[in-house]
């Protein structure tokens, strides 16, 4: 269906205009990126397009039936449409007075500008001077977290998903644009939250003035038998209570000497993404991850058995004949070989194909920042074309037997998994012996990488030879963990 027809089944006014201005938003997203890399298909594409035509143009847009019509679920679309918006450069223009009338709290409106100006001037003070200058407050966010915070501040309930989806931004950076406030501003965004002594409630006080021994002492240090007396009351502490506070120091030291052990050995350390990344970058959740990945390995399992059954010789008794280890080798490195030039050949044109890219090889791309169990999740139509024919090509022309060949697919399917864990691990063999590792893959699963480092699972001969390998560095990350960052100038495409 071509934007005029999506246009008019949303019931959009002055369709001309409308589908004009979306055919231009369409065409410069096919210019300046490849959306469906991030997930967003043609048809969603088109009528986020027509959403932020309508916008520009302040028309009415009717998003449920554009959520509908796009056939996505709604958190998937207004993740589509935030990372559209920020691809295009589009910004939502926000009013601090327009949001007072739209969320009903117009006498919030001089609040909100007062906190702003003051994030601003103390946000700018802390910044370097070389800094100051190109400082940008225009965003959005900036305006949306400082109405929610001072709507929370005055007790007012404010829609923070839907603020999040005028200001076209993640709920993480907000999160993050919100702590910022509250650290600089506490005067003005932040909330004081005091419990109150029992003690000086004047209900509580009167009771306890009353039967002093139910008074509770405060724990301000070590209690001793020298203090055991109450100077004020003359009552003696019991020794339980003594005791009961010791075991409570105690186990304060175990606490937090467990918990200093436990942030010193997490895999935080080897990370080549970090976890908020994992959350931010990924456009698929891990239970369809794990579903894939199950179908994926039944029609795996199904081939294969057909494969053995269609290739084996009965008349011919093989129990006793044990290859040598030279021809083990060799057909182990004559499969690896095959394997790698299939799947390089194949796997470069499916990125070069944009009908293959875009309907098949896409849902493997989905997964930015690759994990361990999602190694093989990918369209079924590409584990037969890359896995199930590259797989038999390497079994058949090795001459490997159905034994050796459980070996060999074995140690393939451990590389791959490897390669897709996201871990640079201190002494993994895989790393040591083989340049096509967990970094190198990395690299590719990037935006940046997307037409390199095709190569896979063993070795990037194929790379070099036809100039298709992007060299990268590995860098030690703030806060734990490793980055692969390409040393040589990419062109985009």
């Amino acid at each position: 269906m071509d934007i005029a027809g999506m246009a008019r089944k949303l019931g959009l006014s002055d369709i001309k205009l409308v589908v004009r201005k979306a055919e231009e938003l369409r065409r410069l997203s096919n210019i300046q990126f490849d959306s469906s890399v991030m997930g967003v298909g043609e048809i969603c594409k088109a009528v986020i397009c027509l959403e932020i035509a309508a916008s520009r143009l302040q028309l009415l847009f009717d998003r449920q039936s554009a959520i509908k019509l796009s056939g996505m679920s709604e958190k998937s679309y207004t993740r589509s449409f935030n990372v559209m918006q920020n691809g295009l450069g589009v910004k939502n223009k926000l009013d601090v007075r327009e949001l007072g009338i739209q969320f009903g709290c117009v006498r919030l409106i001089p609040f909100v500008l007062k906190g702003l100006s003051l994030f601003k001037e103390r946000f700018l003070a802390a910044l370097p001077v070389s800094r100051r200058a190109s400082a940008d407050f225009s965003r959005p966010v900036f305006t949306a977290v400082a109405f929610y915070l001072c709507a929370k501040r005055h007790k007012l309930k404010i829609d923070k998903l839907k603020l999040i989806e005028l200001c076209g931004t993640s709920e993480s950076e907000f999160a993050s644009v919100a702590t910022s406030m509250k650290d600089l501003c506490f005067d003005t965004f932040g909330i004081t939250k005091e419990k109150k002594d029992p003690a000086v409630i004047k209900g509580h006080r009167e009771l306890l003035d009353a039967l002093p021994g139910k008074r509770r002492r405060k724990d301000t240090g070590d209690v001793s038998d020298d203090s055991s007396i109450d100077d004020e009351d003359g009552l003696e502490i019991p020794s339980y209570k003594r005791h009961k506070h010791f075991k409570k120091a105690a186990y304060d030291d175990w606490k937090s000497s467990v918990i200093a052990s436990n942030n010193k050995t997490k895999a935080d350390n080897y990370r080549l993404h970090s976890k908020s990344e994992e959350d931010v970058k990924n456009l698929v959740t891990k239970g369809t991850v794990v579903k894939g990945v199950l179908l994926q390995q039944m029609i795996q399992a199904v081939v294969a058995i057909i494969l053995f059954t269609v290739t084996a010789d009965d008349s011919v008794v093989t129990t006793d004949m044990k290859p040598s280890f030279t021809i083990l080798a060799r057909q182990f490195v004559i499969a690896m070989l095959v394997l790698d030039t299939w799947q390089y050949f194949m796997h470069r044109y499916m990125h070069h194909n944009k009908f293959l890219y875009r309907h098949i090889h896409s849902q493997h791309h989905r997964l930015v920042v690759p994990y361990a169990f999602g190694a093989l999740y990918n369209h079924p139509i590409e584990g037969l074309l890359l896995d199930t024919i590259g797989g038999a090509l390497s079994f058949l022309l090795s001459g490997m037997s159905p034994r050796v060949s459980i070996f060999f697919f074995s140690f393939a399917t451990i590389k791959t998994v490897d390669d897709h864990c996201g871990l640079w691990l201190p002494g993994n063999l895989f790393h040591i012996f083989f340049r096509n590792n967990t970094a190198y893959h990395d690299v590719h699963h990037q935006l940046y990488g997307s037409k390199f480092n095709f190569s896979q699972p063993f070795f990037n001969i194929w790379d070099i030879v036809l100039g298709t390998y992007m060299p990268y560095s590995l860098e030690k990350r703030v806060g734990g963990g490793f980055e692969a960052r390409p040393t040589q100038d990419y062109k985009a495409e």
